[in-house]
């Protein structure tokens, strides 16, 4: 065992052994994470008497969402293999766990019609080209994450930067320029694009590239989406009804007010929390690098909008003012 380990290490190379290492101490520098229980006031579900006019929300885990409006569904970073991490500290090779994925899709609409994936990384686009086979649905991303999907085995891609407008179906989809969250100073992952022609295996060969953001506009509601950021990009001034916003790192959490101030959103939902190297059967446990105490105090203290909490595949339909 020791000697396929040194093995692996070898295979990683001194550059991406050193970012291996430094996502595993990142990841490992603090006790794991409490779940949900603490913050039932702050979750939201729909009940049997939940109206069903507004836009359906479903967290899929990550920073991965399912948004359902009048029978369409668009997706975003759907992930569902939740690879372990001494699999990503050993730069081991990736593949999506089917039985997950399977188990995953599941809960999602017939009619997917849109994918969006906001950057590159394995917990973002690992799983897209399978989801992308089994519903047949448009994928959007920079073309760095575009290529990445091609490489491994997607059909098709739709490259955008950021000023672009896509219309799909009832969807109006503005891309918005964004920022990845730092570790340690750096981007994880953020080699320069080497245009291999190979599909990605190791995790360091899903780079960031180029990040993104969303604001989804449809049956009158309007949605902003990111994975995280640091305060040299904030958001647009746009008034939105749901700001989806990734909170993995502390990057994140020292943006958020500016975030806030430039959305004034109706409702704010922290994302990429939880701890996405547990399978999603295991619960919702937040990350060791989150911190939500801080992020509640902010949100408060700032006092833009009502703060909520999804739990895994528990929909949750978006009110209309």
């Amino acid at each position: 065992m020791q000697l396929a380990a040194r093995q692996r290490f070898g295979r990683i190379g001194c550059k991406g052994l050193k970012g291996a290492l430094l996502l595993f101490l990142g990841f490992s520098a603090q006790v794991l994470g409490a779940g949900l229980n603490s913050y039932v006031d702050l979750i939201a579900r729909d009940s049997g008497t939940t109206p069903r006019y507004g836009v359906r929300v479903t967290y899929l885990g990550t920073n991965g969402y399912q948004f359902e409006f009048d029978g369409h569904a668009l997706l975003v970073d759907p992930y569902f293999s939740r690879v372990d991490l001494l699999s990503i500290a050993l730069g081991s090779r990736l593949q999506p766990d089917m039985p997950r994925v399977a188990e995953g899709m599941r809960h999602l609409a017939p009619k997917t019609e849109v994918i969006l994936v906001t950057h590159g990384h394995f917990d973002h686009l690992l799983d897209v080209p399978t989801v992308m086979s089994r519903t047949h649905a448009r994928l959007i991303a920079s073309a760095s994450a575009v290529d990445l999907a091609k490489r491994a085995g997607a059909s098709s891609g739709d490259s955008v930067t950021a000023g672009d407008v896509r219309r799909i179906g009832p969807w109006k989809i503005r891309v918005l320029a964004a920022t990845h969250d730092r570790l340690f100073g750096k981007v994880p992952f953020d080699k320069p694009e080497t245009h291999a022609a190979g599909p990605p295996q190791r995790p360091a060969d899903w780079m960031c590239g180029e990040p993104l953001a969303f604001l989804i506009e449809v049956g009158g509601q309007r949605i902003y989406i990111d994975s995280g950021g640091t305060p040299a990009q904030l958001p647009p001034r746009e008034h939105v009804d749901l700001a989806i916003l990734g909170m993995a790192l502390p990057d994140s959490r020292v943006r958020l007010p500016g975030a806030l101030e430039h959305l004034e959103p109706r409702y704010i939902l922290p994302s990429h929390q939880d701890n996405f190297f547990r399978p999603l059967d295991a619960g919702f446990q937040f990350g060791p690098l989150t911190d939500f105490p801080r992020v509640r105090h902010d949100c408060e203290q700032a006092n833009r909008g009502r703060l909520i909490l999804l739990d895994y595949f528990r929909p949750w339909t978006l009110p209309k003012k």
